[in-house]
């Protein structure tokens, strides 16, 4: 059976390389699943056994073995070396499916260098998963634009009134995953928030949001909850408004039920909301 392999490297450096059959550089990356989880035990006096206390995962080397086949092998190791210096991040996106963050950790390392030169390196990747690159996305509230007469009768785009009371988000992956929500409004809306109907769980704000604000929820590339709002071409961080009962801000694996709902106004209101599934382990796919 063939498999999907091409593997894709992008440095922050804005270098691109690829590998896999298809470019004459096939390659072995381990691990792609059975990530280690570290437990805290502990055992008492005559107790037979140990009590797990707590369980953590950390981030995941990964080893990268790759062979370099064709007349031009040796350039093109020559290549891909010169573009992994140390200090490189970047993203790694494996089967055209899925993508990982990464520091290189080893240098591509030669152990032969004729007739097909093959190497290894490690990269390390902070966070123990994967994401999908199919983001999920969804709209709450607003109007769907749904039909509009000629121009010589009417220029107006009439729509349908989404409803915002409730829309079910299918997070298909295998973990909890950090959304991205953007709230607008048609009139002012007072204390607006994002609703779990399952759970109760929400996030919200203490603020009246204008119909000429846009407010956003989302992960900073350190990883921490970020809120913004933008006003007329400027976004302020707006983290102190947030409602510091606010617990929503992961998505469960499964259904999420959303809502949009606030003190006053809540029907003017509208959110997308968008997250990338993540998978703490994959397998390649079948072409």
């Amino acid at each position: 059976m063939f498999f999907k392999d091409h593997l894709k490297i992008v440095t922050d450096a804005g270098a691109v390389l690829h590998l896999g059959w298809d470019y004459d550089a096939p390659y072995v990356l381990d691990p792609l699943n059975g990530v280690d989880v570290d437990l805290q035990t502990a055992q008492g006096v005559n107790q037979i056994g140990d009590t797990v206390e707590g369980q953590s995962v950390s981030g995941v080397s990964r080893t990268l073995s790759v062979v370099f086949w064709g007349r031009d092998a040796l350039t093109r190791a020559r290549a891909f070396t010169k573009k992994l210096p140390y200090f490189t991040k970047g993203t790694l996106y494996f089967g055209d499916h899925y993508f990982t963050r990464f520091v290189l950790q080893k240098l591509p390392y030669f152990s032969s260098y004729t007739p097909d030169p093959r190497c290894e390196l490690m990269l390390y990747s902070e966070k123990p998963f994967w994401y999908d690159l199919n983001a999920v996305s969804s709209v709450l509230g607003g109007y769907e634009k749904a039909f509009r007469f000629p121009i010589c009768y009417d220029s107006h785009i009439y729509g349908i009134k989404r409803d915002g009371t409730a829309a079910v988000l299918r997070n298909e992956g295998s973990l909890p995953v950090p959304f991205t929500a953007t709230l607008r409004c048609d009139m002012p809306v007072t204390h607006p928030k994002v609703v779990d109907l399952q759970t109760g769980a929400f996030i919200g704000f203490d603020l009246t949001l204008q119909p000429d604000e846009t407010l956003e929820i989302y992960r900073s590339t350190s990883d921490r909850l970020a809120c913004t709002l933008t006003r007329a071409g400027v976004t302020e961080n707006i983290f102190a408004k947030l409602d510091e009962d606010s617990t929503l801000t992961e998505l469960q694996p499964g259904d999420n039920m959303l809502s949009m709902q606030a003190e006053n106004g809540s029907g003017y209101l509208q959110a997308s909301v968008s997250f990338y599934p993540m998978e703490a382990g994959i397998l390649p796919e079948p072409l």
